[in-house]
């Protein structure tokens, strides 16, 4: 047993709580017409989610609730609560009994209803609902339910809406839900592909850019690092020279200083073995000594000033290089604020004219919302406009039909009183004739005398000449004639008032104003009036439809382009967001940059602050220059003068002042010997000091650091100065460089590679849809045909044991598509030729139908069935073959048989009784039959010599052919051949999906 039980509250007609129970095999539901036993069908029907009100019988969803009758009041909730055995598991819950609940309450709206769906007690959605039915035969649009009408919708519908009964036979109800799902998935996949591609795209663009500006950066990065090893390698020979003639030079001094001590010790020894010769001439000699130390000392204190004024000056051209540096690191630095700025003010204008566009977006989106909001209510207004219209047209229609009722009425009053009158005033038509007659003969002649003597008058006054007895003779012959005329008078008086008798007199009382025959003609008038008014109203009507009709057809395209225009707001927003971060990355290295201004202007004072004192010390050094110049001028004019005294005293001493002037000549070329040694070693420091720091100010680091590269170069210092100014000029041709390119670059390509595998996944996603798709609609149709040919060969044979011969036949009528091909349906009852099952009788249409159901329930019978009076167009042959087929398949499904036919009652093994003890309201009685009835087990007398036939098999079938087998590598991946394209998707969804999908999600959204 399947279907358990059924419990109804409040819908329809079931104002009270109502539970059925259902036994297995057949039961029977009757009561007589009227009393609600199809509302027991509609209600199975509302619980399993069937949404369309008109195959409920009911105008609107409200219309289920109970209205109340005269003695109830009206309910506000409806419910029906069907309790089914999953004991064989057929429903995919683990449950053994399953209670499928629907509630419904009405709202203060109009017309609309809150619906809440149950499983076992738990909120589910009407989708939920279907898909647990779905490939069991049991649903609203299955064929577990066949009622009054659905046989001849069966029959008479179009080929294509017959397939629900063979899709849900052969179980792919819910292969074609996945279908759909798979359909509304690759829709989704599709637009979120072509979204990314169009990201991908702009995406791309920025990376080549990058891509081109970070190699250009580079470039420029590898060519600063070669620029900055050429001049350290240019200042660490600088380095090295000097270095190395310092240390040569402090040889030359160390030597030059020990032969000077020398041959001052010799002369020292001289004069110690001439001392004794003349006091005066030691006395001269300590002076002279004196005052050559006093020389030398000026001249060490000259040369020292020398040495630091070359220093200062040194140091001055050196900040005097800085100085130029630095302003060229300035005038660098102002360049690449500059960039910088007109960098950012290209992106503030970029993005002015991006919030410019955003701002027109917006415009023309609140626009378009304005526009399909003033449509849409243009269309409510317009249909309340047409619905008081109708009503008008129906008040107008009632008028009219109050008008045509006095209209009869006062016809019929007419029609009475005409003969009243005409009987009273004795009205004889043959003598009404004869005074008209007499009437006119005498109008006519009085015309001819008339005219006659009119002739004779004008004849005369046309003759030139008159005679006075012409004259009195026509006057005569007129004075006659007038006589004659006023004879002719009496006798039209007379004749006159005979017609007068004759005719009715009360003709005018009917025409006066407040006449019968006025009042009918007011009548006619008001329901010509009354026809113009409709005849008006349904052109305004018409003309409002076609008014909605257009505005709905705006709305969608106003939709369209709203949809569109969000999708490029959502596209600016994201420019407006790239943007922003590059002004305030750009904002970031121009902060950077003027502090590096803000230092180099600041080291620019203070070098040249350094210049302005070197220049006053150098001021001061030349003033103390001068005066030991003056000073040393003096000492050499009075060394002169001892010079003189010295050798008066060493005349005395003959044999040794060739000697002492040989030695003492000796001792000054040392001392200047090693005077100038040692300036060059003061000369060699401060230009070791100067290539250091120089280097330090220009590369902010200590040149020392690379002392061991100084003994590694190989290269001379011409070369690397060849090579330094190729570098340079290369740096230069380069131009403009982005100096944040590289890492810029890196982020985009980051960015570019997520977005590329996004890319590529949404790509497999979508070629998997597809895949499963084909596969689906592959398996689908197999299993379709399978099943088509069972019933096809069943209904074949079932046919001709209704029917006790003939033949019956199914055909597809689009072969090559088997998904969404009608199914024709031929029928040849037995003495008659093979036909379309249009041209058949009522019995034999639900014969027929029968045929197909049955022969669809030998493939894969429905757990349960409901009959709604199908044998009400049987006769007593055709009924007992029904009922014998309905016991066959009595063991296989539960049935539930509507029926006013006694056979039918017969063959079931339970009955319920239906009635409305009370007006309006359904009460149910369940009525036991005999226990040997019960399941089939009765004998009925039977002989069945039946033999089944083959049919032969439909040419021209196509199955879609399916997707070919995926090759795997050894690492698990697809393998990608060169020729394999895209494959192409085929649509297996129809449209009867279609709107099972959208009634589908209307009722979820409710």
């Amino acid at each position: 047993m399947f279907l358990k039980s059924l419990e109804i509250f409040g819908f329809k007609s079931f104002a009270d709580r109502t539970k059925i129970n259902f036994p297995d095999g057949i039961t029977a539901l009757l009561g007589p017409n009227g009393c609600g036993k199809s509302n027991v069908v509609d209600a199975i029907k509302w619980v399993l989610a069937e949404n369309k009100s008109k195959n409920l019988r009911a105008d609107s969803m409200n219309s289920v609730i109970f209205n109340g009758t005269e003695t109830r009041p009206a309910l506000n909730m409806a419910e029906v609560t069907l309790t089914i055995a999953n004991e064989n598991g057929l429903l995919p819950l683990a449950d053994e009994e399953i209670a499928i609940k629907r509630r419904i309450y009405r709202t203060k709206k109009d017309d609309s209803v809150e619906n809440h769906y149950f499983i076992n007690g738990n909120e589910v959605s009407a989708t939920a609902i279907r898909k647990l039915f779905l490939d069991t035969g049991v649903g609203k649009a299955a064929y577990s339910v066949m009622e009054q009408g659905k046989i001849d919708q069966i029959l008479s519908s179009k080929p294509e809406d017959r397939r629900y009964l063979f899709e849900e036979a052969a179980g792919i109800s819910r292969s074609k839900a996945q279908i759909q799902e798979a359909e509304r998935d690759l829709e989704k996949t599709r637009a979120n592909l072509a979204q990314i591609d169009h990201a991908l795209a702009e995406t791309k663009r920025s990376y080549e850019t990058l891509k081109v500006q970070s190699e250009k950066t580079s470039k420029y990065r590898k060519l600063q690092d070669e620029k900055f090893n050429y001049e350290l390698d240019i200042q660490l020979l600088k380095l090295k020279d000097f270095t190395v003639n310092k240390s040569r030079h402090e040889e030359e001094r160390k030597e030059a200083e020990k032969k000077r001590n020398e041959a001052a010790k010799e002369i020292e020894e001289i004069f110690r073995s001439i001392n004794e010769n003349n006091d005066k001439l030691e006395q001269l000699q300590d002076i002279q000594n004196k005052k050559q130390m006093e020389q030398i000392k000026i001249a060490r204190d000259q040369s020292g000033l020398n040495t630091l004024v070359s220093k200062y000056r040194n140091d001055e051209r050196d900040i005097g290089i800085t100085i130029s540096q630095i302003e060229s690191k300035i005038k660098n630095n102002q360049m690449r604020i500059d960039d910088f700025n007109d960098e950012i003010d290209y992106h503030n204008s970029d993005l002015h004219a991006k919030d410019k566009q955003l701002a027109d977006i917006s415009k023309n989106i609140d626009s378009f919302v304005s526009n399909i909001n003033l449509s849409s209510s243009q269309i409510d207004e317009n249909t309340k406009i047409i619905g008081t219209n109708s009503g008008k047209i129906h008040n107008l229609d009632n008028e009219r039909a109050l008008l045509q009722k006095d209209l009869e009425a006062i016809t019929e009053d007419i029609v009475t009183k005409l003969d009243a009158k005409l009987r009273d005033a004795g009205y004889s038509s043959a003598s009404n004739k004869k005074a008209k007659e007499e009437l006119t003969i005498l109008l006519e002649k009085i015309k001819i005398f008339a005219t006659g003597r009119s002739n004779i008058f004008n004849d005369f006054a046309s003759l030139p000449h008159h005679t006075e007895k012409d004259s009195l003779k026509i006057v005569t012959d007129a004075v006659a004639a007038f006589k004659d005329l006023l004879t002719m008078f009496d006798e039209l008086s007379a004749s006159i008032e005979n017609y007068t008798k004759t005719t009715p007199q009360f003709i005018d009382e009917f025409l006066s104003p407040e006449g019968i025959i006025t009042k009918k003609r007011s009548i006619d008038q008001l329901i010509q009036e009354n026809l113009a008014k409709i005849d008006s109203i349904k052109k305004e009507s018409e003309e409002l439809t076609k008014v909605n009709a257009e505005l709905n057809k705006k709305i969608s395209e106003y939709r369209e382009t709203l949809s569109d225009l969000r999708t490029n707001q959502a596209t600016i927003n994201q420019l407006v967001v790239s943007i922003k971060q590059q002004i305030s990355q750009t904002n970031r290295y121009l902060v950077q940059e003027k502090a590096t201004m803000q230092e180099n202007e600041t080291s620019l004072m203070h070098e040249q602050k350094k210049k302005e004192e070197l220049s006053e010390q150098i001021e001061d050094l030349e003033s103390q220059i001068a005066e030991l110049q003056y000073k040393g001028e003096q000492l050499t004019k009075e060394l002169s003068d001892l010079d003189k005294q010295i050798a008066e005293c060493n005349s005395k001493v003959n044999g040794k002042d060739d000697i002492i002037r040989k030695k003492q000549e000796e001792q000054k070329k040392y001392q200047a010997r090693l005077e100038e040694l040692t300036v060059r070693l003061a000369q060699s420091d401060t230009e070791i000091r100067n290539v250091k720091q120089n280097f330090q100010d220009v590369h902010s680091r200590n040149l020392m650091e690379f002392e061991e590269r100084m003994y590694t170069i190989t290269a001379s210092s011409v070369q690397l100065k060849e090579k330094l100014a190729q570098t340079k000029q290369k740096i230069q041709d380069l131009g403009q460089v982005n100096l944040m390119a590289v890492e810029q670059f890196a982020e985009e390509k980051e960015r570019y590679e997520r977005q590329q595998a996004n890319y590529d996944d949404t790509q497999k996603t979508l070629e998997d849809l597809i895949r499963v798709s084909e596969e689906i609609c592959t398996k689908s149709s197999e299993m379709f045909l399978d099943t088509y040919n069972k019933i096809r060969r069943n209904f074949h044979n079932m046919f001709r044991r209704l029917f006790n011969g003939g033949r019956a036949e199914l055909r597809l009528s689009d072969p090559a598509n088997v998904l969404t091909s009608g199914i024709d349906i031929y029928a040849q009852p037995p003495g008659k030729k093979l036909e379309n099952i249009s041209l058949l009788s009522g019995g034999e249409k639900t014969m027929t139908a029968v045929a197909l159901l049955f022969a669809t329930y030998q493939v894969r019978p429905s757990p349960f069935c409901l009959l709604d009076e199908i044998d009400a167009a049987l006769d007593d042959r055709n009924v007992s073959s029904f009922v014998n087929t309905l016991r066959t398949f009595a063991n296989v499904s539960q049935y539930i048989v509507i029926t006013h036919n006694r056979k039918t009652v017969v063959a079931a093994s339970s009955m319920i009784g239906v009635s409305m003890a009370e007006s309006g309201i359904t009460k149910v009685v369940q009525i036991p039959l005999d226990e040997d009835m019960i399941n089939g087990r009765a004998k009925f007398d039977e002989a069945d010599n039946f033999v089944e036939e083959d049919v032969e098999p439909e040419q021209g079938i196509v199955i879609p052919p399916r997707p070919p087998r995926r090759e795997h590598n050894p690492d698990g991946t697809l393998k990608i051949k060169k020729e394999e394209k895209e494959p192409e998707h085929s649509d297996c969804s129809t449209d009867t999906e279609e709107e099972s999908s959208v009634s589908e999600k209307e009722n979820d959204k409710s």
